[in-house]
């Protein structure tokens, strides 16, 4: 969110011909050149894949049966959004922007979906979570497929009026003969605009989704330290963990976002803070991203009835390559055979003709 200028002037070195021309250089240092560009290929891998394949199950096996079902295979889509952008941010750490101003605006408008779609779908969880357990008779009135489909509508679109600046100043900019994807607020109105924005992310992507899921949770262990149905603890256990590695993947970002909320009110009193904390944000948001190769893991761990549908796939995916072999075994054997008969046969001819 910071300015091109700001940003050009750390990433260039200028240099000067003898006749006084000047031109410039990208200068990388070994973060932005080397592990930046490893780490986000090895998540848009790992992520692209595992997350895939919990569409293929939650789709293919599980046949979207439940509410939970829904929403996790929204999780995922969240999660896939954010993974689809990593090779453009990482062609441009090495480059420079080449995708166009649309592309620069979707990806933009596609990264924030994808965050906020992520955490109010696992506070959604959550209360889901609460009301099966919690109020079970009530769940039984609320907790229907039509109204799953309405909450997931709400949240994607509440995540999309969310995005909705970052399309609208998100836009490529040439300086120096490098041209980079950013976000440009109104002249004299950047200060706003960029505290606008880490406020949204620091209240709606982490205060109140906070904020529910601590009141969710607490009635939740309150009521499950009262029952023994082994069952209840089970069906919340999965959601809990996807809860917990959310929140350590992504506080670290937030408390860093929270900060330069109070460094742009000086609230520090020394502007080599500054730096500190870009630094800060820099490292942060890259551990944040490895959030979205991390949730096919969990599911396959804690979630039983994952494991035994992800079970269930490679055992026909096996049988499927082991008849498939057979097939291609019987069809080299029956060609074999005929072109064994044919050469057969001419030989005897050829020796009836002699």
């Amino acid at each position: 969110m910071e300015a091109t200028e700001n940003r050009l002037s750390s990433t260039t070195a200028q240099y000067e011909y003898l006749d006084g021309s000047i031109y410039f250089v990208k200068n990388l240092d070994t973060v932005d050149s080397v592990f930046k560009p490893t780490l986000y290929c090895i998540i848009f891998s790992c992520g692209l894949v595992g997350n895939a394949l919990v569409l293929w199950i939650l789709i293919c096996f599980k046949k979207m049966n439940s509410l939970t079902d829904i929403y996790l295979l929204n999780m995922a889509i969240s999660d896939l959004m954010f993974v689809f952008s990593l090779p453009f941010v990482v062609y441009q750490l090495l480059n420079q922007w080449v995708f166009g101003e649309v592309m620069c605006k979707m990806l933009s408008a596609m990264y924030f979906m994808g965050f906020f779609s992520g955490i109010f779908f696992i506070t959604v969880l959550s209360v889901d979570r609460y009301l099966a357990i919690v109020h079970v008779v009530l769940s039984l009135k609320f907790r229907t497929m039509k109204l799953g489909l309405i909450v997931t509508f709400v949240v994607w679109t509440g995540s999309f009026l969310l995005s909705a600046t970052n399309f609208i100043f998100h836009r490529t900019e040439t300086n120096h003969g490098f041209t980079d994807c950013a976000a440009f607020y109104p002249e004299g109105q950047e200060k706003l605009w960029t505290l606008l924005s880490y406020f949204q992310i620091n209240i709606f992507g982490l205060i109140i989704p906070l904020v529910i899921l601590v009141f969710c949770y607490s009635q939740i262990i309150r009521n499950l330290h009262n029952s023994r149905s082994m069952q209840k603890k089970y069906a919340v256990k999965l959601i809990f963990i996807l809860v917990f590695v959310f929140f350590v993947f992504w506080s670290p970002y937030n408390i860093v976002i929270l900060l330069r909320i109070l460094n742009t009110f000086s609230a520090f009193g020394d502007s080599s803070y500054d730096d500190k904390l870009k630094t800060a944000m820099e490292v942060s948001q890259t551990i944040s991203f490895l959030h979205c190769c991390l949730n096919p893991i969990i599911y396959t761990f804690a979630g039983d009835n994952f494991k035994k549908h992800l079970f269930r796939m490679f055992n026909k995916l096996l049988k499927c390559m082991h008849i498939n072999r057979r097939c291609r075994s019987y069809e080299n054997t029956s060609v074999d055979r005929s072109s064994f008969t044919g050469r057969d046969s001419r030989s005897f001819s050829s020796d009836a003709i002699i």
